[in-house]
């Protein structure tokens, strides 16, 4: 975080620093930090997707669905992502009736229908399965991503969804398989 900062200090208008700090703000536990930093870059540029993005991150792994998908539907329409606003159309849908884990537990079901005819990191859908303590589905999807040698496996040890499989002998395992310590 300090380097960070001191990097925004050098290059205030930076807006990848700037998120890149929003970003490190959700790994350490400082959502609200995350949420007002990824603010702070879309005054800069309301059109910078990846502040969005950020910012539904910090609202996801704080329990907040519907500013989450807020969040995560205007970085898709500024993508030009359909296969995410499908997602977040079916998560919204599945909100009213079965609240914050049922939502989630719809968008990873969605991430799950579209990997059959498009890719999606097994390891993102890992995350929020992981955040509803659907530890087997989870694990499963984290196996699927080892063997794929995700990228985002290196956010094991980081995500905070991924606290709730710390405990699970699964987890040491696939730590100690990517040759990571525990």
């Amino acid at each position: 975080l300090e380097n960070l900062r001191h990097a925004i200090a050098l290059d205030p208008l930076n807006l990848n620093g700037l998120a890149n700090l929003a970003e490190a703000y959700i790994y350490a536990g400082q959502y609200s930090q995350s949420i007002e930093q990824s603010k702070k870059v879309l005054e800069i540029d309301p059109t910078f997707s990846n502040a969005y993005t950020l910012l539904g991150f910090a609202y996801f792994v704080d329990g907040k669905a519907e500013p989450w998908l807020d969040n995560w539907e205007k970085a898709a329409t500024l993508n030009g992502d359909a296969e995410g606003l499908a997602r977040v159309k079916a998560a919204r849908q599945e909100y009213p009736e079965s609240g914050y884990r049922g939502a989630v537990k719809r968008y990873a079901e969605a991430q799950e229908e579209q990997s059959k005819r498009i890719y999606i990191d097994p390891a993102m859908i890992a995350v929020n399965y992981a955040a509803i303590g659907e530890k087997d589905k989870a694990f499963a999807c984290l196996e699927k991503a080892f063997a794929e040698k995700s990228s985002w496996l290196l956010y094991l040890k980081a995500f905070p969804s991924f606290a709730s499989l710390r405990s699970d002998p699964r987890y040491a395992d696939l730590l100690h398989r990517m040759g990571l310590p525990l």
